[in-house]
C-alpha cells in the first residue's frame, strides 16, 4: 500500500549512516574483527541476481535486491556489517539493504506482527524510493513471478562444475497429517471395489447418475420425437429408467442420514476447521476477557499441503492409465489403417469379409478397454474441487429435504460456515471455482449462489466479465494465469473441464474470469455441438471474450462463430452485445496489417454469413477492427553446455506482450482511455454493460445457469450445424420437401383427395348394403396402392430436384430427407385408416343389428311354431333376448375397443402431425428453430402450461428487468382498474410505493395478465362433433399464432412494464407449445370419449328398442291390435324422425347457401357492415360499430340469418308437414287396400311388405318415373320396419286399427310442431357453422378499432375502411381533445401515442405500433390533405355527443362540419350509448370493466 508510511532517498540515505555508525562503535566496543566470506552457491545466486533481465521485474536498469536474513534473533552488528560489506562488494548499486526476520513458527500475537511489520517497512520504504525516482517498471503479472523461481533455477551453477540444483530434484514434504491423507485413500482404494468415487463422494455421485439417468431418458424420448411407431421399442427401456430414477431419488435422501466417509471427514478436519483451531488457540493466548464470534478461515498452508499430498498419491496412479490409454488409442488406430489398407487391396470376398469380421471384433475389443480405462482414469483423478462439490452436494440436498425433516450429517459444519468457508477459498485464496461439472455437464446449485451472493454483498463493486474459448491444448489456461494471477489448472491435454472461474479485484471493479473447456477435443462426446455449447456460453455470459487461437484466423473458427451467432439469434440468451478480441499465439510475424486484413475479412464473411440468415452481426457481437492481439510464444528453449539438457525457460518478450495485451484489456474499462500511473481508470458503465443480469454476483449466476439450461435442453437443435452454408442447405432441403408434400399429398388430385374420394366411394358401397369384410379388404389395398404411388412419385420428384442442383448433397442428409418425404404420407395413410375404421365399424354395427333383429324374428315364428302356451313362449323368449343380446354386446365392445383410441395413441398422432410441421416450416418460420420435436412420452409426463399455480409460472420464466419501471406498474396497479380507453389514456400519477417481493407481485399482476392474454393461442379446440386431427395448414395456423401472440406478449406487455422472460423466449416458447399440444389432446380425449359414449348410448336405444319390439311380438301374438299398435309405432319413428331429419339438413343448407351469397367471406362481411352504418347513415349501427366491429357483425349476420330463416321456413315448414302427412296418407290406403283384398282370410305380415314394393313400382310405371314433388312411395317398403312375420287374423281390421293408431300419433305429436321444432335444430347448427365460416380475423385497429377483413392465413392485419382514431376514444395528448385526423393521414402517424399498458408516451404512431401492436406494420399512410372524408365526417357528427361523454374527450369538431352534415332531429344523444350496449350484449360484447 502507498499510503500510510512518508519515505524518500534522504530518510535512506540517513538510516545508512547511522547503521555505519552503530557498526563502527560495535566494532570499537568488540576490540576484535569478524570475517565474513560468501559460499560459493550463494557467490552464484547473486551473479545470476546481478545479471538477470527478468522480463516485467525491477527497474528498467536492473534489479534491486534486498537481502532477507530468516528465522535470526538478536544478531551480532557487526556481523550484519560484514554480511553487508560482501553483499555490497558482489551486488554495487544493485544492493537495497539487509531485512532480519525472526522465527515466525513459534511467534504469536502482537510478537508475530511487529516481525511482518518490520518487513513491511522495508519493503515499503523501497517501494517508495523506486516510485519517487520514476525508474520503475510496470508491475508484473503474478505468473511471471511465478516463473522466477523456475529461470533461477535453471541458471545456477557453479564457472566449470556441476549445476547447484539438478532439474530432476523434486521437493517431497513429508508430515503426519500427509501420511494419514494417503491411508485413507489407501483403504477407500481397497474397499471402493471399482467404485472409487461413489465411495469417497456418495451424495454428488448420486447427483452425478442422476444427471446421466435423465440424460439417457431424454435420449430415448428424442429417439421417439416423431410420436409414431418408431417409440415404442424404447418405451420398456424409458420406464425401466424411470424406475432407476425412483430408486436413486429414495437413495439420496438415505444418503444424508449415514455418516460422512472417512475421507470427507478428514478434509473438513484438516482443512475448514484448521483455521477455526487456530483463532481459537490465539484467542486463549491473548486473554481475552469477552467471547467474540470468530469466523473460520482457510489457510493457504493446509490448503497447499493438502492438494500437494492428494497429487502425490494421484500422479502414480495416473501415469500407467494414461499410458494404457494412448497404447489402446495407437493400437486402435493401426487396425483402423490396416483395415482400410485391405478393403483397398486384392483378394477374394470371403476372405476380405472374414478379415473385416475379425478387424470388428478386435476394434470392438478395443474400444470396451478404452471405456474401461477412460472410467479408470476418471475415478482415479480426485482434485479438491471433488471435496467441495461434495460438500455443496450435501447442502443443497439437505436444504431440498429439510420440509421432510431431513438433516444433514452431524459431523459437517453448519451450511453457513461452509459457505463463509468457500467464499474464502475463492476470494481471498484466489482459487478458481467450478460452475459447469460433471459428466453430463451440469450447472452448480444453491450453494454457489448464495456463496456469491454473500461475496457479493461484501464486494459490492462493479462486476465485469472475462471469458475465454479456444482449442485444447492452446494455452487458455496459462494465458488467463499471465494475464490475471489465476490460479487455473495447466497441463498438457485436457486440463479444464467444464467451466471454472476466478474472482479478484481490479481497477476499481470485480472481475469474473471464466476458462472454459477446450474446444475441438477428442474427449467429449458432444463434438461439435458441445463446442459450439461452450462458445455460446462465453459469449452470453461475458463482458469481453477472449478467442485464444493457435496460428492464424481460420476458416474452422469462422464456421464455429457463424453457427454461434446464428443461435444467439433464435435462442436469444444475450443480455447484453459481448465484445470479441481475438488473441493469436506463437506469432512470429506480428505485423498488425495482415492480421488486421484477415479480421476484416472474416467481419466480413460474418456479416454475409448474417445478413443470408436475416441476422444483424452488430446486434450481436461488437468485433471493431482492432479487436485482434498477437503474442509470440510462450517459452524458448536450447541445450545447457554444461549438461547437455535441454533448458526450457520463459521469454522476456512474451512477458512484455502479456503485459501489453493486460493494459489493452482494462482499457476497455474506460470509455475515455485514461490513465493515472499507468494504468487505466474505471468509468461509468455504458448502457450495453447495465443488464440487470451482470449487476451482482448471484444476478450473474444465475443468469449463466439459466443459459446453460438453455444451451443444454434447446441449443442441440440449433447447434448440431457444422457450417452456415450447412444451415442453407438444410433451409433448401426443406423447402424442397414441404414443396414435393404439398404438391403430392395435398395438391389438386394428391393423395388427400384421393383417400377421400376413395373413403366416399367404399361409404357408398357399405350403404348399399355390400358385405364389409369383402369392401374393407379392397379399400385397404387400394389405399396401400396410392400410398405406394404417392410415395414413388415424392421420391422420383425429389431426385429430379437434387439432379437439377449444381452440388451433390452428402448421402447421409439425402436419406434423411427421404425419410421425412415418408412421413406426411404415413400420415395421410394411418388418418384415412382411422376414418375408415369409424365407417366400417358403424357399418358392421347396423348390419348386425339388422341381422339380430331377423334372427329374432326367425326365432320366435319358430316358437310359435312348436309352442302352444304364451306364456312359455314368452319365457323362452326373454331367455333368448338375453342371451343373443349379451353375445351381441360383447362383439360391439369389443370392436369399440378396436376402434377406440387410448391417450398414447393420441398423444402419438398430436406429436406427430406437430413434430411433421416443425420440420417442413423450422427453416421458413424464424420463431419455430428453437422449437424442440416432443415425443409422446415427453406430452404425457409434462404438466400442461396452464394448469401450474401463479408462483410457479412466476419463478420458472419470469424475471425483473427493469426495477424502477416495475414498481411503477405496481405502484399504479389497481385491483379494480378495467381496461377502459380513457382511464389508459390519462397520465394519472401515482406516488411511488414499495410492495411485497418481486415474485409476489410477479405472480400475482403479470401471470394473470399473460394467462388472460394467451388463453386464447393456448387453446386448441375441435369443432363440433369432430373426432380427428385437424389438417397440417390449422395446425400451423396455431403455432404461427402462438408465436405471434407470444412475440405481441413480450414486447408489448412485459417489456412495457419492465418485466422479461428468463433465458430468452425459447424455454416459454416451448413450454407454451407443449400446452398447445395437449390442449389438442384433452380435445381429441374427450371427443373419443363422447363418441364411445355416444355408441353405447346408441346400443343400449337400440337394445331397448328391440326388446320392446319383441317381447311386444310374443306378448300379442294372438291380437291384431297388437300388431298393428306396434307397426304403426315403428312406422311413425321411421318417417317423423330418421325421414324428416334427412330432409331437414337439405332444407338448412339452402339458408346456409343463401347466407353466404350475401356474405360469401369476413371481407364481404366488413364491407356489409360498413355499408349497412355508415354509408346508410344509420347513427344507432354506426354507435355499435365504433363500439365493437365483431359483436356489430355478428348482429346483422344474425339478423340476415333470422330473415332467410323466416322467409324460406314459411314456405318450407307447410310444405314439410303436408309432405310427411302425404306419407303417412299413403301408407294408410295402401294398408287399407292390402286389408280389403285379404278380407275374408288369414295374411301374413310379409305379403304386406310385398303389396308396398308392388305398389311402389306401379307408381314409377304409371308417372314414368318420379317427377319433381311426387312422393317416393318405395319408402314404405324399403323403411319397412325389421318385425317377426305373424299371421293376421283379419287384415282389414288390422288396417283398420293401423289407421287409427297412426292418427292418434299425428294428432298427439302435431306435426306441423313437430316439423318446427326439427327444423330451428337444424338450423341453430348451420348458423353456428355459417358463423364460424365468415366472422373472419378479430383483430380490430389499434387506433380506429376497424375490423380486419383479411380472409387469408395471415400474421399482419388489414383493414379496408379506416375511420377516425375519436370513434376508438383517441384524445390529443396534453389537450384531450378528441383526435379527429384520418387514421392513415400524416398528422395521425406523427401524433403521440400512449401506451395501452402505462402511462409512457410513444413519440409517434410507427413506434406504438412497432412495440404494443407489430401485427398492424406496415401500416398504411395517405398523401393528402383531407382530414376525412364525408361519411366519416357526418358520422362523427351525429354521434359526437355519446362518445365525448364516454371517453371524456373535448369536442374540437370544426363548425363547417357540424353545419354541413349535422342532423338535428336524427343526431344521437347522451344516453344512445346505453342503448347501444345493451344491443350488442347478446352478441359477445362484453362492455368496459365486465
Amino acid at each position: 500500500r502507498r499510503s500510510g508510511i512518508a519515505s524518500s532517498s534522504q530518510q535512506r540515505q540517513q538510516q545508512q549512516q547511522q547503521q555505519q555508525q552503530q557498526q563502527e562503535d560495535q566494532q570499537q566496543q568488540g576490540g576484535g574483527s569478524v570475517r565474513i566470506t560468501v559460499r560459493p552457491d550463494l557467490l552464484a545466486l547473486l551473479r545470476v541476481a546481478v545479471d538477470t533481465r527478468l522480463p516485467g521485474v525491477g527497474l528498467v536498469g536492473g534489479p534491486r535486491v534486498l537481502a532477507l536474513l530468516r528465522d535470526v534473533g538478536d544478531t551480532n552488528a557487526q556481523v550484519l556489517a560484514g554480511m553487508q560489506s560482501c553483499l555490497e562488494a558482489v551486488l554495487g548499486s544493485t544492493f537495497s539493504g539487509i531485512c532480519t526476520v525472526n522465527k515466525l513458527v513459534d511467534l504469536h500475537g502482537a510478537h508475530r506482527q511487529r516481525a511482518l511489520s518490520n518487513l513491511r517497512k522495508h519493503l515499503q520504504q523501497e517501494l517508495n524510493i523506486l516510485l519517487e525516482t520514476g525508474v520503475a517498471g510496470c508491475l508484473p503479472c503474478i505468473e511471471t513471478l511465478k516463473q522466477a523461481f523456475g529461470h533461477f533455477r535453471e541458471r545456477l551453477t557453479l564457472p566449470g562444475e556441476r549445476p547447484v540444483m539438478y532439474l530432476g530434484i523434486q521437493l517431497s514434504p513429508h508430515s503426519q497429517r500427509g501420511e494419514m491423507l494417503c491411508a485413507l485413500l489407501d483403504q477407500a482404494e481397497v474397499r471402493a471395489g471399482g467404485r472409487f468415487l461413489g465411495s469417497l463422494f456418495p451424495v454428488s455421485e448420486a447427483a452425478s447418475q442422476l444427471a446421466q439417468l435423465k440424460a439417457k431418458e431424454r435420449r430415448l424420448l428424442e429417439e421417439g420425437g416423431d410420436g409414431g411407431n418408431a417409440s415404442e421399442p424404447n418405451d420398456a427401456r424409458i420406464a425401466e429408467l424411470a424406475g432407476q430414477l425412483r430408486e436413486l431419488e429414495k437413495g439420496r435422501r438415505a444418503l444424508l442420514s449415514k455418516p460422512l466417509s472417512p475421507l470427507m471427514a478428514f478434509f473438513i478436519d484438516f482443512v475448514l476447521r484448521a483455521g477455526e483451531r487456530r483463532q481459537q488457540q490465539q484467542q486463549q493466548e491473548e486473554e481475552q476477557q469477552e467471547v467474540q464470534q470468530v469466523n473460520a478461515k482457510l489457510h493457504h498452508a493446509d490448503i497447499a499441503e493438502f492438494c500437494g499430498y492428494l497429487a502425490n498419491w494421484r500422479s502414480p496412479r495416473l501415469a500407467p492409465l494414461v499410458e494404457t490409454r494412448r497404447q489402446l488409442q495407437d493400437e486402435r488406430l493401426r487396425l483402423v489403417q490396416e483395415q482400410m489398407h485391405e478393403r483397398g487391396g486384392g483378394g477374394e470376398r470371403g476372405e476380405r469379409v472374414g478379415r473385416d469380421h475379425h478387424h470388428d471384433a478386435e476394434l470392438a475389443a478395443i474400444s470396451r478397454k478404452l471405456l474401461e480405462t477412460e472410467e479408470n482414469i476418471e475415478q482415479m483423478n480426485i482434485t479438491s474441487d471433488a471435496f467441495w462439490e461434495e460438500v455443496a452436494a450435501i447442502t443443497d440436498l439437505s436444504t431440498d429435504l429439510h420440509s421432510l425433516g431431513v438433516r444433514a450429517p452431524p459431523e459437517l459444519p453448519d451450511p453457513s460456515s461452509l459457505k463463509s468457508l468457500y467464499g474464502d477459498w475463492v476470494w481471498n485464496l484466489n482459487c478458481p471455482m467450478q460452475l459447469l461439472f460433471g459428466s453430463p455437464l451440469r450447472c452448480a446449485g444453491q450453494f454457489l449462489v448464495e456463496v456469491l451472493r454473500d461475496l457479493g454483498a461484501r464486494h459490492s463493486k462493479e462486476l465485469y466479465v472475462i471469458s475465454v474459448i479456444g482449442i485444447q491444448s492452446s494455452a487458455k489456461s496459462t494465458l488467463l494465469n499471465y494475464l490475471f494471477g489465476c490460479g487455473f489448472a495447466t497441463s498438457a491435454g485436457r486440463c479444464t473441464r467444464g467451466l471454472y472461474c476466478s474472482l479478484l479485484e481490479s481497477q476499481g471493479r470485480t472481475l469474473l474470469i471464466m476458462d472454459t473447456e477446450g474446444l475441438m477435443s477428442l474427449e467429449t462426446d458432444g463434438g461439435d455441438v458441445f463446442d459450439a455449447q461452450m462458445a455460446l456460453m462465453a459469449m452470453a455470459c461475458s463482458h469481453l471474450v477472449l478467442i485464444n487461437h493457435k496460428g492464424e484466423l481460420s476458416r474452422q473458427l469462422q464456421d464455429l462463430l457463424e453457427v454461434c451467432l446464428f443461435a444467439m439469434q433464435h435462442l436469444r440468451v444475450c443480455r447484453i452485445q459481448p465484445k470479441l478480441l481475438f488473441v493469436l499465439r506463437d506469432q512470429h510475424d506480428r505485423s498488425h496489417g495482415v492480421h488486421e486484413d484477415a479480421l476484416r475479412l472474416m467481419r466480413k464473411h460474418l456479416s454475409e454469413a448474417s445478413s443470408n440468415l436475416s441476422l444483424r452481426l452488430d446486434e450481436l457481437i461488437s468485433l471493431d477492427p482492432g479487436s485482434v492481439f498477437l503474442l509470440p510464444s510462450a517459452f524458448a528453449s536450447d541445450l545447457d553446455i554444461h549438461t547437455g539438457r535441454e533448458v526450457r525457460w520463459s521469454t522476456e518478450l512474451f512477458a512484455q506482450e502479456a503485459m501489453r495485451l493486460r493494459r489493452k484489456i482494462f482499457s476497455g474499462f474506460s470509455s475515455d482511455g485514461g490513465q493515472r500511473n499507468g494504468f487505466p481508470q474505471p468509468a461509468a458503465r455504458s448502457e450495453v454493460d447495465c443488464a440487470p443480469e451482470f449487476s451482482t454476483l448471484p444476478d450473474w449466476c444465475l443468469h449463466a445457469m439459466s443459459v446453460w439450461r438453455v444451451l443444454d435442453r434447446y441449443g442441440p437443435n440449433l447447434l448440431h450445424y457444422k457450417t452456415i452454408q450447412e444451415i442453407e442447405i438444410q433451409k433448401e432441403l426443406e423447402e424442397f420437401l414441404r414443396q414435393i408434400s404439398g404438391q403430392m399429398v395435398n395438391g389438386s388430385d394428391g393423395l388427400a383427395e384421393q383417400s377421400r374420394a376413395l373413403l366416399t366411394s367404399c361409404t357408398q358401397r357399405l350403404g348399399d348394403g355390400e358385405p364389409g369384410e369383402r369392401v374393407d379388404t379392397e379399400f385397404r389395398s387400394s389405399l396401400q396402392a396410392l400410398l405406394d404411388s404417392c410415395l414413388a412419385g415424392s421420391l422420383a420428384e425429389f431426385q429430379r430436384c437434387m439432379q437439377a442442383r449444381r452440388s451433390k448433397l452428402p448421402e447421409a442428409q439425402q436419406e434423411e430427407a427421404k425419410r421425412k418425404l415418408r412421413l406426411p404420407v404415413e400420415y395421410q395413410g394411418d388418418l384415412a385408416r382411422y376414418t375408415w375404421s369409424l365407417c366400417l365399424t358403424e357399418a358392421v354395427d347396423r348390419d348386425q343389428l339388422r341381422a339380430l333383429k331377423v334372427h329374432f324374428k326367425t326365432t320366435i315364428e319358430e316358437l310359435w311354431q312348436k309352442q302352444s302356451s304364451r306364456a312359455m313362449a314368452e319365457e323362452q323368449a326373454q331367455h333368448i333376448f338375453a342371451h343373443e343380446w349379451a353375445a351381441f354386446e360383447q362383439k360391439c365392445r369389443e370392436r369399440f375397443e378396436r376402434t377406440a383410441k387410448s391417450r398414447k395413441q393420441l398423444a402419438e398422432e398430436v406429436c406427430l402431425v406437430f413434430n411433421h410441421v416443425l420440420r417442413q416450416h423450422r427453416h421458413v418460420e424464424e420463431q419455430m428453430l428453437a422449437l424442440e420435436l416432443i415425443p409422446a412420452a415427453a406430452l404425457l409426463s409434462a404438466e400442461p402450461l396452464l394448469q401450474w399455480d401463479d408462483r410457479r409460472f412466476a419463478s420458472e420464466f419470469f424475471e425483473v428487468h427493469m426495477a424502477n419501471q416495475f414498481a411503477e406498474y405496481v405502484a399504479a396497479h389497481k385491483p379494480d382498474r378495467g381496461p377502459n380507453r380513457d382511464t389508459r389514456r390519462q397520465a394519472a400519477a401515482c406516488p411511488s410505493m414499495h410492495s411485497a417481493k418481486d415474485d409476489d407481485n410477479i405472480s400475482r399482476l403479470v401471470v394473470s395478465e399473460v394467462r388472460k392474454h394467451l388463453s386464447g393461442a393456448l387453446h386448441f379446440d375441435l369443432q363440433d362433433g369432430a373426432t380427428q386431427l385437424p389438417a397440417v395448414d390449422a395446425i400451423l395456423e396455431a403455432m404461427r399464432r402462438l408465436n405471434e401472440e407470444v412475440k405481441i406478449e413480450e414486447s408489448r406487455f412485459l417489456s412495457q412494464i419492465g418485466i422479461r422472460l428468463k433465458g430468452g423466449m425459447v424455454s416459454f416458447l416451448n413450454s407454451a407449445h407443449l400446452c398447445l399440444r395437449h390442449s389438442l389432446l384433452d380435445s381429441l380425449a374427450k371427443a373419443e370419449v363422447d363418441r364411445a359414449e355416444h355408441q353405447w348410448k346408441t346400443l343400449q336405444s337400440h337394445r331397448d328398442q328391440t326388446e320392446q319390439e319383441f317381447i311386444s311380438l310374443v306378448r300379442g301374438r294372438t291380437s291384431d291390435a297388437g300388431y298393428s299398435k306396434m307397426l304403426a309405432s315403428s312406422f311413425f319413428d321411421v318417417f317423423a324422425r330418421e325421414w324428416l331429419d334427412e330432409t331437414l339438413v337439405a332444407v338448412a343448407a339452402d339458408i346456409r347457401a343463401q347466407c353466404l351469397s350475401d356474405m360469401p367471406d369476413a371481407s364481404g362481411a366488413v364491407e356489409r357492415a360498413f355499408q349497412q352504418s355508415f354509408v346508410e347513415r344509420s347513427w344507432e349501427d354506426v354507435l355499435q360499430y365504433v363500439l365493437d366491429v365483431n359483436a356489430y357483425l355478428h348482429k346483422i349476420f344474425a339478423s340476415l340469418f333470422e330473415d332467410r330463416k323466416v322467409s324460406i321456413t314459411r314456405v318450407q315448414r307447410p310444405l314439410l308437414a303436408a309432405r310427411l302427412g302425404s306419407y303417412f296418407d299413403a301408407l294408410i290406403g295402401a294398408f287399407r287396400s292390402w286389408g280389403q283384398r285379404q278380407q275374408g282370410g288369414r295374411a301374413k305380415l310379409s305379403s304386406l311388405q310385398a303389396a308396398l314394393r308392388q305398389l311402389a313400382a306401379q307408381s314409377r310405371t304409371d308417372m314414368g318415373g318420379l317427377p319433381d314433388g311426387q312422393l317416393d312411395l318405395s319408402l314404405l317398403s324399403e323403411r319397412f320396419p325389421v318385425v317377426a312375420d305373424f299371421e293376421i287374423e283379419d287384415p282389414s281390421r288390422f288396417a283398420q286399427d293401423f289407421s287409427l293408431h297412426i292418427a292418434s300419433l299425428l294428432g298427439g305429436a302435431q306435426v306441423e310442431g313437430l316439423v318446427a321444432e326439427r327444423l330451428d335444430a337444424a338450423l341453430q347448427k348451420q348458423q353456428a357453422q355459417v358463423w364460424a365460416l365468415i366472422k373472419g380475423c378479430s383483430g380490430m385497429c389499434p387506433c380506429c378499432g376497424s375490423k380486419c377483413d383479411r380472409v387469408d392465413k395471415h400474421t399482419v392485419h388489414r383493414c379496408g375502411h379506416h375511420l377516425l382514431p375519436a370513434f376508438n376514444g383517441w384524445r390529443v395528448a396534453g389537450t384531450c381533445e378528441a383526435a379527429l385526423d384520418a387514421c392513415k393521414s400524416f398528422k395521425n402517424h406523427d401524433a403521440p401515442k400512449r401506451s395501452d399498458y402505462s402511462d409512457h408516451l410513444y413519440p409517434n404512431l410507427q413506434e406504438y405500433l412497432q412495440a404494443e401492436h407489430p401485427e398492424w406494420l406496415p401500416f398504411p399512410k395517405e398523401d393528402r390533405e383531407l382530414l376525412a372524408d364525408s361519411v366519416l365526417k357526418a358520422a362523427w357528427v351525429n354521434c359526437r355527443v355519446p362518445l365525448l361523454h364516454r371517453y371524456d374527450m373535448v369536442d374540437c369538431t370544426p363548425a363547417e362540419w357540424i353545419a354541413a352534415y349535422e342532423e338535428p332531429h336524427r343526431k344521437l344523444g347522451i344516453h344512445s350509448i346505453e342503448a347501444a350496449e345493451t344491443c350488442l350484449l347478446h352478441y359477445g360484447y362484453r362492455p368496459d370493466g365486465a
